[in-house]
Protein backbone atom coordinates (compact mmCIF):
# COMPACT_ATOMS: atom_id res chain seq x y z
CA UNK A 1 0.00 0.00 0.00
CA UNK A 2 1.01 3.41 -0.46
CA UNK A 3 0.78 6.28 1.96
CA UNK A 4 -0.70 9.44 1.62
CA UNK A 5 0.68 12.47 3.26
CA UNK A 6 -1.41 15.49 3.82
CA UNK A 7 -0.52 19.04 3.71
CA UNK A 8 -2.77 21.77 4.96
CA UNK A 9 -2.75 24.95 3.27
CA UNK A 10 -4.43 27.75 4.23
CA UNK A 11 -7.14 26.06 5.61
CA UNK A 12 -7.68 23.04 3.04
CA UNK A 13 -6.35 19.73 3.60
CA UNK A 14 -4.68 18.59 0.55
CA UNK A 15 -2.45 15.30 -0.87
CA UNK A 16 1.12 16.06 -0.99
CA UNK A 17 0.86 14.21 -4.56
CA UNK A 18 -2.01 16.16 -5.86
CA UNK A 19 -1.29 17.26 -9.43
CA UNK A 20 -2.38 20.58 -11.22
CA UNK A 21 0.96 21.09 -13.01
CA UNK A 22 -1.00 22.52 -16.03
CA UNK A 23 -0.42 26.65 -16.56
CA UNK A 24 -4.15 26.90 -18.17
CA UNK A 25 -5.03 26.68 -13.93
CA UNK A 26 -4.20 30.17 -14.03
CA UNK A 27 -6.46 31.55 -16.39
CA UNK A 28 -9.38 33.44 -15.97
CA UNK A 29 -12.73 31.41 -16.57
CA UNK A 30 -15.58 32.84 -16.94
CA UNK A 31 -17.57 34.77 -13.75
CA UNK A 32 -20.10 32.48 -11.73
CA UNK A 33 -21.81 33.77 -8.71
CA UNK A 34 -19.48 32.13 -5.49
CA UNK A 35 -20.60 31.03 -1.71
CA UNK A 36 -18.09 31.52 0.95
CA UNK A 37 -17.49 28.62 2.44
CA UNK A 38 -16.77 28.18 6.31
CA UNK A 39 -13.56 26.92 6.40
CA UNK A 40 -11.82 25.84 10.16
CA UNK A 41 -10.67 29.12 12.56
CA UNK A 42 -7.91 26.80 13.91
CA UNK A 43 -6.00 24.12 12.27
CA UNK A 44 -7.64 20.69 14.11
CA UNK A 45 -5.41 18.74 16.93
CA UNK A 46 -5.39 15.82 14.54
CA UNK A 47 -4.28 17.30 12.07
CA UNK A 48 -1.03 19.33 13.31
CA UNK A 49 1.48 16.60 15.32
CA UNK A 50 3.35 18.30 18.18
CA UNK A 51 6.34 19.51 16.05
CA UNK A 52 4.95 20.90 13.18
CA UNK A 53 6.04 24.04 11.29
CA UNK A 54 4.10 26.59 8.70
CA UNK A 55 5.86 28.35 5.87
CA UNK A 56 3.95 31.66 4.47
CA UNK A 57 4.11 32.98 1.59
CA UNK A 58 3.30 36.99 0.90
CA UNK A 59 2.63 39.80 -1.29
CA UNK A 60 1.98 43.06 -0.34
CA UNK A 61 -0.40 44.52 -3.32
CA UNK A 62 1.23 48.29 -4.25
CA UNK A 63 -1.10 51.22 -2.91
CA UNK A 64 -3.78 52.34 -5.65
CA UNK A 65 -3.74 48.53 -6.85
CA UNK A 66 -7.46 48.33 -6.77
CA UNK A 67 -9.77 50.42 -8.46
CA UNK A 68 -13.42 50.74 -7.75
CA UNK A 69 -15.67 48.19 -9.13
CA UNK A 70 -15.01 44.07 -9.40
CA UNK A 71 -11.85 41.84 -8.87
CA UNK A 72 -10.72 38.34 -9.42
CA UNK A 73 -7.60 36.71 -8.05
CA UNK A 74 -6.25 33.40 -7.89
CA UNK A 75 -3.33 31.87 -5.65
CA UNK A 76 -0.95 29.16 -7.43
CA UNK A 77 1.57 26.65 -4.92
CA UNK A 78 4.25 25.02 -6.97
CA UNK A 79 6.57 23.22 -4.06
CA UNK A 80 8.54 20.28 -5.49
CA UNK A 81 10.94 19.96 -3.00
CA UNK A 82 8.03 18.93 -0.33
CA UNK A 83 6.72 16.17 -2.45
CA UNK A 84 5.58 16.17 -6.22
CA UNK A 85 2.54 18.49 -5.85
CA UNK A 86 1.25 21.99 -7.32
CA UNK A 87 -1.64 23.21 -5.75
CA UNK A 88 -3.64 26.13 -8.36
CA UNK A 89 -6.43 27.70 -7.00
CA UNK A 90 -10.27 28.45 -7.54
CA UNK A 91 -10.48 31.90 -9.15
CA UNK A 92 -12.37 34.13 -6.14
CA UNK A 93 -14.42 37.31 -6.50
CA UNK A 94 -14.89 40.31 -4.98
CA UNK A 95 -15.76 43.96 -5.49
CA UNK A 96 -14.46 46.98 -4.22
CA UNK A 97 -16.67 50.13 -3.18
CA UNK A 98 -15.77 53.87 -1.94
CA UNK A 99 -18.64 53.59 0.22
CA UNK A 100 -17.17 50.65 2.65
CA UNK A 101 -14.49 51.38 5.12
CA UNK A 102 -10.77 51.18 5.09
CA UNK A 103 -9.56 48.75 7.78
CA UNK A 104 -6.63 49.44 10.17
CA UNK A 105 -5.50 45.79 9.49
CA UNK A 106 -4.51 44.35 6.30
CA UNK A 107 -7.19 42.29 3.97
CA UNK A 108 -5.80 38.81 3.34
CA UNK A 109 -6.00 37.63 -0.14
CA UNK A 110 -5.98 33.50 0.93
CA UNK A 111 -7.31 30.15 -1.12
CA UNK A 112 -10.87 30.20 0.15
CA UNK A 113 -11.28 34.29 -0.05
CA UNK A 114 -10.94 37.34 1.62
CA UNK A 115 -10.01 37.54 5.21
CA UNK A 116 -8.84 39.69 8.14
CA UNK A 117 -7.06 36.93 9.51
CA UNK A 118 -3.91 34.86 8.11
CA UNK A 119 -5.61 31.72 8.83
CA UNK A 120 -9.42 32.37 9.70
CA UNK A 121 -12.01 31.89 7.45
CA UNK A 122 -13.29 34.46 4.84
CA UNK A 123 -15.35 37.14 5.88
CA UNK A 124 -14.98 39.83 3.77
CA UNK A 125 -16.74 40.19 0.45
CA UNK A 126 -16.05 43.98 -0.65
CA UNK A 127 -13.29 46.17 0.39
CA UNK A 128 -12.36 49.58 0.08
CA UNK A 129 -10.21 50.75 -2.72
CA UNK A 130 -8.05 51.75 -0.96
CA UNK A 131 -7.35 49.15 1.77
CA UNK A 132 -4.17 47.87 2.45
CA UNK A 133 -4.11 44.08 1.07
CA UNK A 134 -1.91 40.89 1.12
CA UNK A 135 -1.81 37.78 -1.11
CA UNK A 136 -0.92 34.59 1.48
CA UNK A 137 -0.52 31.12 1.18
CA UNK A 138 0.50 29.04 4.24
CA UNK A 139 1.46 25.83 4.15
CA UNK A 140 1.14 23.88 7.56
CA UNK A 141 2.42 20.53 8.57
CA UNK A 142 5.65 20.32 7.21
CA UNK A 143 8.85 19.02 9.29
CA UNK A 144 10.96 21.99 11.02
CA UNK A 145 13.63 21.04 8.17
CA UNK A 146 11.11 21.19 5.26
CA UNK A 147 10.32 24.35 6.63
CA UNK A 148 13.66 26.07 6.27
CA UNK A 149 14.36 23.87 3.00
CA UNK A 150 10.86 25.36 1.58
CA UNK A 151 11.48 29.18 2.35
CA UNK A 152 14.81 29.39 1.53
CA UNK A 153 14.58 27.18 -1.73
CA UNK A 154 13.64 28.94 -5.39
CA UNK A 155 12.31 25.88 -6.34
CA UNK A 156 9.51 26.63 -3.56
CA UNK A 157 7.45 29.14 -5.27
CA UNK A 158 4.01 30.90 -4.82
CA UNK A 159 1.94 33.14 -7.20
CA UNK A 160 -0.80 35.47 -7.30
CA UNK A 161 -2.81 36.63 -10.45
CA UNK A 162 -5.51 38.82 -10.36
CA UNK A 163 -7.92 40.43 -12.92
CA UNK A 164 -6.89 38.35 -15.66
CA UNK A 165 -3.20 40.35 -16.64
CA UNK A 166 -1.37 40.92 -13.42
CA UNK A 167 0.95 37.97 -12.07
CA UNK A 168 2.93 38.37 -8.73
CA UNK A 169 5.52 36.12 -6.75
CA UNK A 170 4.35 36.11 -3.34
CA UNK A 171 7.97 35.89 -1.23
CA UNK A 172 8.29 33.07 1.73
CA UNK A 173 8.49 34.20 4.93
CA UNK A 174 10.03 33.15 8.51
CA UNK A 175 8.95 29.40 9.19
CA UNK A 176 7.33 29.18 12.39
CA UNK A 177 5.43 26.87 14.57
CA UNK A 178 1.15 27.67 14.32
Amino acid sequence: MHEIRTILIGGLILPLAAACSSESQMERPAPSPEVIETLPTAVPPEVIQQGSWAIPFVYEFPEGTWGVGFHRYALRVDCPILGEYSIAGEWRDFVTDSTHATLNTPVFLRLGGLSTSTLGPPNIRAIHPDQFTVAIVTLIGVTEEQAQIAAESDNCIAMVSWDGINLAELEASAPYQP
